[in-house]
């Protein structure tokens, strides 16, 4: 890197307990942990904990009482481990994440920056024009904090500074969490030898991720962009959060604590400061998650693949960061009985939701005809699966199917052992990332389904479950079997057109 060159070659009050931590950046999920546990373990350790790891000064912060608006900046450096490909480069900020909790309103609303969004910025009197990760590498989290708060315009109270090496080890301390991959994600270990990146094989479908394992699905960087790594890692974090919960995760807080206190550096010091943030957590948890990202503006600087947006664009994301308040999802103008989580599962197999209950094909702008090779396909799934497979006879106008893996099936246990069987169909939006399908499992309690609110439509009890005022997965229950349509990382498809995909789902013959 050199001077001006490049890097070198309150909606809903009250809402349910569920939306804490619904879908943020794994360092953000963590980083809460620690601080909430303050009321479990006690202040004081917490206190003592975070005293172990770095201080962070800075005339960039803004200094804030308890139990008030509040802001952090969460750093998540990406230092490799010995032996990697690229241990020798130096780190930058791999993830950068602000977080606001305000209690008044009970919203907790979180913003990632691309990293490699293009900044212009100064240190030490010399100018210089790079990814905005490369400030980290340069001066460190107090850098990248003044230049965090000179594009957004907004002050910051907390900054937050971890390295992911250190995760290998939290994921470990979590165990294994039920994940719902939504494509083949495969780089053999001859491949990785010939382009550097991390060898992975990860199946489409519903399954288990463990430790370091999880970790590679997480932070998966073969053909991929900064913003699928983004949508992934809070793909993921939803997924943890709905097997373990919150109390889930506080039985683990102690060993998580342990782990991050060897790698934190923060300006949060001092038992009064960790109480008061703990007042303003437990007053922000009752409200939903509000994410936010940037837009997807590509910039081309020199040959070199970087992002930038206008400061229009920029002013509405922040306004979107700091609302008061987010939409309800709009499900397709249909009336909502929401939070049935008991009982609706057997209405959904007793109550119209055999093959002849979706007659009805909605007419919704972008979806066409699934084309008849497809049906032939999915049929083959069924020799592999001890119930009927159902295909949309729906799909996606620009989409196709995946061009590696289009059908697959899989068996899973779970919790108590039983094995279960499973199948998905994978469509490609055409963009990078983005990947959405259909998927059927003998298992019809699953943790991705264990907070879903219910609708009826046409005699078909649905379930769906959201993040925001986007709809990410609908569901449905034939027998002993459960069906869902699960929208892509980035929620492409519109909640008119996920609740259309599945309704226009029947067995294939």
């Amino acid at each position: 890197m050199f001077p001006s060159g490049q890097e070198p070659s309150g909606r809903r009050p009250g809402h349910s307990l569920r939306r804490f931590l619904g879908g943020g950046a794994l360092i953000a999920l963590l980083t809460a942990v620690v601080i909430s546990t303050a009321a479990f373990e006690g202040v004081s350790s917490i206190a003592d904990a975070l005293q172990k790891g770095g201080l962070i000064r800075s005339p960039d912060l803004t200094p804030t009482g308890g139990d008030s608006p509040t802001t952090f900046l969460i750093l998540g450096s990406d230092g490799r481990s010995r032996g990697a490909v690229d241990a020798s480069n130096p780190p930058h900020s791999d993830t950068i994440l602000l977080v606001h909790l305000d209690p008044r309103t009970g919203l907790w609303s979180e913003l990632s920056v691309p990293r490699d969004f293009y900044v212009r910025f100064t240190y030490h009197g010399s100018p210089y024009a790079s990814k905005i990760n490369y400030a980290y590498t340069l001066g460190g989290a107090a850098l990248s904090l003044r230049v965090v708060k000179d594009l957004l315009g907004i002050p910051i109270n907390y900054v937050v500074d971890l390295n992911f090496l250190t995760f290998d080890k939290v994921v470990d301390q979590l165990g294994c969490v039920y994940v719902d991959v939504d494509h083949l994600y495969l780089n053999t270990p001859a491949e990785s030898a010939y382009d550097g990146y991390d060898s992975i094989n990860v199946r489409p479908g519903y399954q288990q991720l463990c430790g370091e394992h999880a970790l590679d699905y997480v932070r998966y960087r073969h053909d991929d962009s900064t913003f699928a790594r983004d949508a992934r890692e809070q793909a993921f974090l939803r997924d943890a959060k709905e097997q373990l919960g919150l109390s889930g995760l506080l039985e683990h807080a102690g060993a998580i604590i342990n782990v991050l206190s060897k790698s934190i550096a923060s300006n949060i010091r001092g038992g009064a400061t960790v109480a008061g943030l703990l007042e303003t957590v437990v007053d922000s948890v009752n409200g939903p998650v509000n994410q936010v990202q940037f837009p997807d503006v590509p910039l081309d600087v020199g040959g070199q693949d970087d992002q930038t947006a206008s400061p229009a664009q920029i002013r509405a994301v922040v306004s979107r960061f700091l609302a008061p308040s987010v939409a309800a999802p709009v499900v397709h103008s249909i009336a909502v009985r929401r939070g049935a989580t008991t009982g609706h599962r057997a209405g959904g197999s007793g109550s119209g939701g055999g093959s002849g209950s979706a007659a009805v094909t909605p007419t919704i702008p972008g979806l066409t005809a699934t084309p008849a090779s497809t049906s032939a396909s999915a049929l083959a799934l069924a020799v592999n699966v001890p119930f009927a497979v159902y295909l949309p006879t729906l799909t996606l106008g620009s989409a196709s199917l995946d061009p590696y893996e289009p059908f697959s099936h899989y068996t899973i246990d779970d919790p108590q052992g039983h094995l279960h069987y499973g199948y998905r169909i994978d469509w490609s939006t055409g963009s990078v990332g983005s990947y959405y399908g259909i998927e059927g499992m003998d298992w019809t309690d699953p943790p991705l389904f264990a907070h879903a609110d219910s609708v009826e439509r046409y005699g078909r009890n649905y379930l769906y479950v959201d993040t925001g005022s986007h709809v990410q997965d609908v569901g449905w229950i034939v027998g002993g079997t459960l069906y869902w349509v699960s929208n892509t990382i980035f929620d492409d498809l519109t909640n008119a057109q996920m609740f259309a995909i599945a309704q226009s789902a029947q067995p294939v013959h």
